[in-house]
């Protein structure tokens, strides 16, 4: 059961402090008749999509398994302006950003997870460029600070649309300390802002290689299932 409490703008934070367990929300699909410039070869000139609906994120057997995990899918409108990130377009990499509406498709446990995201927003995010401007950036609220550093990463071969970075992120709260690496693939795909993304969690899991090289087929499996909405 999706906690209703808690805005998805804020699940990935969320992820990292609480098992989480995910719903599904059906909505309708709008496309926009503007064509998109061509994404390169072997992809089609297809439309922007403006609306998500739950057959677009990927299925879970397109997701790598991840040890003591649930397999759960949401998509919702988030509630309320973006969270206070600083600089404010590195949002992007703790799913805070400007967004209108939100898909969850991941495996995940007390703040494990591996799988995909996509949201709407209301302007096309420029994604090249953004690990120079974030190599560090931070998150305060009354509940939580967030400090994270990010580097490049190469996870094998990724989409030319899309960028590969490694987070390094703590938390800290009134009650602990939390500190996680997250590998992620991000990317702009028909409009969509696509996230690919793996981490082992704060509780002591070592990071696996192995699972963040498998995010450039996981990123390429959800654009391919995107093409086909």
């Amino acid at each position: 059961m999706a906690n209703s409490a808690c805005s998805v703008r804020r699940l990935r934070i969320l992820l990292a402090l609480s098992n989480v367990v995910l719903v599904v929300v059906g909505v309708l699909v709008v496309s926009d008749p503007t064509r998109r410039d061509a994404r390169g070869a072997g992809r089609p000139d297809l439309p922007d999509l403006h609306v998500l609906t739950d057959t677009m994120p990927v299925d879970e057997s397109a997701v790598p398994p991840l040890p003591g995990t649930q397999w759960g899918t949401i998509i919702a409108v988030p509630q309320g302006g973006p969270a206070p990130v600083q600089p404010a377009e590195c949002g992007v990499f703790l799913s805070q950003g400007e967004v209108t509406q939100k898909a969850l498709a991941m495996r995940s446990s007390g703040g494990a997870a591996i799988g995909i995201e996509l949201a709407v927003t209301p302007q096309r995010v420029q994604v090249h460029g953004l690990p120079d401007r974030c190599a560090s950036f931070s998150l305060t609220t009354p509940e939580l600070r967030s400090a994270t550093r990010v580097e490049p990463a190469d996870f094998g071969a990724t989409a030319p649309e899309a960028i590969s970075v490694l987070m390094h992120t703590r938390t800290t709260t009134k009650t602990q300390s939390l500190a996680w690496d997250i590998a992620m693939i991000v990317g702009v795909h028909r409009g969509l802002l696509v996230t690919a993304e793996y981490t082992p969690g704060p509780h002591g899991a070592a990071f696996d290689p192995a699972l963040a090289q498998q995010l450039p087929a996981l990123y390429e499996a959800q654009t391919t299932r995107l093409d086909k909405s």
